[in-house]
């Protein structure tokens, strides 16, 4: 009798799992454009939140970038930034979207800093709306100090390693100055690939955005006079300019990919804060990540 109630509820509970597996996946299928046979497209994919990972926004660039039904791409950002290596590996990916002949169009939203602004350089163009926050163009690492708390609480940390620098930034205790000179180092280097990359994807001189990258924020308006922005406009002016620029004539078929279901936000919003939070570390050897994060 035991085993034919947890039978029946086993079954159940695949049912209704398989119930809703086809209806989510039905639902992606019907959220996705329906492209018009032999009509000239335009690409969209949103970048949103804190930059944590680039195989998502990568795997649709690339899509879109070998459709020859889709005839320009549009990044629609509204991120502080995040995590310093997808920020770099999708600005690679927009550069090479770019070789394919297509325009990529960055469009602003109300914000666009740091490693997503890193990104926006890539484009061929950058629109922003008037206030817009943009710019942010720096590195950050932030490290906790535990030792005087575990002092009181009679806790203490042993360390074994192998190498001098290999617990560099442990919350543990203070730093040394060769620890924080070697750490600043890295900073340092980051930066410089983060104005190069900026000057190289905006057509600019390395000494024309060495000022402009102190880490400050600018509005939409304020950016354009610095030549961090192309111009001023929200996403229907940026869809506007991508169809001029890829000689779109008439109203284009907009393309865009599924939203996040509700659980990939919740999860997505969760990480995000729970980033924020533990001052961005990783969990290796009390290693902290580097990041390009701005409008804190």
């Amino acid at each position: 009798m035991l085993f034919k109630k947890i039978f029946r509820a086993f079954f159940v509970i695949v049912v209704v799992l398989g119930i809703l597996f086809v209806l989510g996946r039905g639902a992606a299928f019907f959220s996705r454009s329906v492209p018009i046979v032999g009509g000239a497209e335009i690409g969209v994919v949103r970048i949103s939140g804190v930059i944590l990972s680039s195989r998502k926004p990568i795997r649709q660039i690339r899509a879109l970038a070998r459709d020859p039904r889709v005839k320009a791409i549009l990044l629609r950002i509204d991120s502080p930034g995040g995590a310093v290596v997808p920020s770099q590996d999708i600005y690679e990916e927009v550069m090479k979207a770019r070789k394919s002949g297509k325009p990529v169009i960055a469009s602003i939203g109300t914000v666009g800093a740091s490693g997503a602004y890193y990104i926006a350089s890539a484009c061929d163009r950058i629109i922003a709306s008037p206030g817009s926050l943009t710019g942010s163009i720096g590195v950050i690492m932030e490290l906790a100090q535990f030792e005087d708390l575990m002092k009181k609480i009679g806790v203490q940390s042993e360390v074994m390693k192998s190498g001098s620098l290999k617990d560099a930034g442990s919350p543990f205790r203070p730093m040394t100055p060769e620890e924080k000179a070697y750490l600043q180092s890295v900073l340092d280097e980051m930066h410089r690939q983060f104005i190069r990359d900026v000057a190289k994807g905006r057509h600019l001189q390395v000494s024309a955005i060495e000022p402009l990258a102190d880490g400050r924020v600018f509005t939409g308006a304020s950016a354009i006079g610095n030549h961090l922005v192309d111009s001023l406009g929200d996403y229907n002016d940026a869809l506007d300019e991508a169809a001029k620029m890829a000689h779109i004539s008439g109203k284009p078929v907009v393309r865009r990919f599924p939203e996040k279901s509700f659980l990939d936000k919740m999860v997505s919003s969760q990480v995000g804060h729970l980033w924020e939070t533990l001052g961005k570390e990783s969990f290796g050897f009390w290693s902290v990540m580097p990041e390009f994060s701005g409008v804190r």
